[in-house]
């Protein structure tokens, strides 16, 4: 059996240790809370969150395939400032939020020596750090998860008292309202239930729970229709599943991936090699290994489905489908769970060997490995694309009156324009062609509309573009421009490309 000694014994100070890995949390996603220049979602966040609040949830129904509480969460947090590091406070909020229920779900769980390991773990997590300094809903659907799953233990442990359930059921509710990503949790919440039930127990509490959930989100439905109707809700997912994605998904969970050419937060090139399944099976075998060791009966259970299901049926529909659905990096919001689990593998072990130093080394060792993933992404230049704070410099440096702006595609315009701060420019946007019909580039220079309504008569012309593009098109529209502009400049922003122009 294992020696629940070390998992259960009272520690002293809880509160002042809870509040030492808080704050050395905080501070390690301070240091790179404007490691990269903000990229076509997180100005599009801040472009949505700008709008009257009223707004908001007609805009997001139309244009966005997610849910809106999260814009109008960030629309009331603007008033704070909309610095790129004031809009990106709102995520390190909750992924500090998200450390603090970690903590708790850890302890309610297994005691406190896991709540103290399984809060380090989170804080100090490459995919949990880079996720908590992006202005995106991630971190925010982080916390939901945590929170909804402790207070679906707590009210399976006392069904009858109803206050609990109420709870859960709004908490999943809210969950909703964040990110569709949020329904994956009801399967294993269901699942839980169903196998946790003993005796008299019944089924109808958490069944009432998720219903009163659904109930809640009723005011969306309409739009979900609309969105599902259109394509729009699936706009997000492109390409097919590279076959690495469930192997990613262990390794930025346990300590980021990028190592040994493992796809990292924002990369993930498929290349395969059996030295990456040797490095992330020990985490996978701590996490399952933890599973069966915690104390408390069915918790292992749970957390065990709350890790899988998701990734498995994000997997799934991926094969399903030939989309990419399982991205890793947006399935940060069960990390959590699989971190305590981690956490107890390493104190089960540890337990049975008897030896507190072999904790400390075990503990230490990811923390390290984590940081040290999280530097060398940062340090990497692939994993620092779309410099629009640089573009955006470079054309304000040589901006002059009666110059015109040209993007390409509309993704352009909203990340460019929130650096971009110049008034009385003139400005035309292009729209990218649908992906789903194939041209030819000649066939794309005849689409495009006449140069006079694309420069506007200007002597100077900025174009500005970006990747993606269906293939051919970016090209055709630098060839209509240069039959009636000379090139002056072009230069690469990471993947952000500022042409100059100058009327021939």
């Amino acid at each position: 059996m294992t020696d629940l000694r070390l998992a259960s014994q009272p520690l002293r100070g809880e509160r002042y240790l809870l509040l030492g890995v808080l704050l050395a949390s905080g501070l390690l996603r301070a240091l790179v809370l404007n490691a990269r220049s903000l990229w076509f979602d997180e100005a599009f966040s801040v472009a949505v969150a700008r709008l009257p609040w009223r707004d908001i949830w007609s805009v997001v129904a139309r244009t966005d395939p997610h849910p809106p509480l999260y814009y109008l969460l960030l629309h009331f947090w603007l008033r704070v400032g909309d610095t790129p590091g004031a809009v990106r406070m709102f995520s390190l909020f909750f992924g500090l939020l998200t450390v603090a229920a970690t903590w708790l779900l850890g302890r309610e769980v297994g005691g406190r020596v896991l709540a103290v390991i399984s809060a380090m773990l989170i804080g100090a997590g490459a995919l949990a750090i880079q996720s908590s300094v992006e202005a995106r809903m991630y971190p925010l659907l982080t916390f939901a998860a945590v929170a909804s799953t402790w207070l679906l233990w707590r009210a399976a442990a006392e069904p009858a008292r109803r206050g609990r359930w109420a709870a859960y059921a709004v908490s999943l509710g809210v969950a909703f309202y964040i990110d569709y990503l949020a329904v994956l949790l009801v399967p294993a919440h269901l699942l839980y239930a169903a196998r946790s039930r003993r005796g008299d127990s019944s089924p109808w509490p958490i069944l009432v729970a998720v219903a009163g959930a659904v109930l809640l989100y009723a005011p969306w439905w309409s739009a979900i229709a609309r969105q599902l109707a259109t394509g729009q809700a699936t706009t997000v997912w492109k390409g097919a599943m590279p076959a690495t994605a469930p192997l990613n998904m262990v390794a930025l969970s346990g300590f980021g991936g990028y190592l040994l050419g493992l796809g990292g937060y924002l990369l993930d090139d498929g290349r395969w090699a059996w030295r990456q399944l040797l490095l992330v099976l020990p985490f996978l075998v701590f996490a399952v290994f933890g599973a069966g060791s915690l104390p408390r009966p069915g918790a292992g259970r749970l957390l065990l489905l709350l890790w899988f299901i998701p990734a498995l049926l994000l997997v799934a529909a991926s094969l399903l489908t030939g989309v990419f659905y399982a991205i890793p990096r947006l399935a940060s919001f069960v990390q959590p769970f699989f971190l305590i689990l981690l956490a107890q593998g390493i104190i089960s072990l540890a337990g049975r060997a008897r030896r507190p130093l072999t904790l400390a080394l075990l503990v230490t060792g990811v923390v390290v490995l984590n940081l040290t993933v999280l530097r060398l992404e940062l340090a990497d230049a692939r994993y620092q694309p779309y410099d629009w704070a640089g573009a955006a410099r470079r054309v304000q440096a040589d901006w002059q009156p009666g110059d015109q702006l040209l993007f390409y595609p509309q993704t352009a315009r909203v990340a460019f324009g929130y650096y971009f701060r110049t008034t009385g420019n003139g400005s035309v946007t292009l729209y990218a062609p649908p992906w789903t019909v194939e041209g030819t580039r000649a066939q794309y220079v005849e689409a495009l509309p006449p140069m006079q309504v694309l420069s506007r008569g200007a002597h100077r012309l900025w174009l500005v573009t970006t990747e993606p593009t269906p293939p051919g098109s970016l090209e055709a529209l630098v060839e209509v421009v240069g039959r009636t502009y000379r090139l002056l400049e072009a230069l690469d922003f990471r993947h952000v490309y500022v042409l100059l122009y100058e009327k021939r």
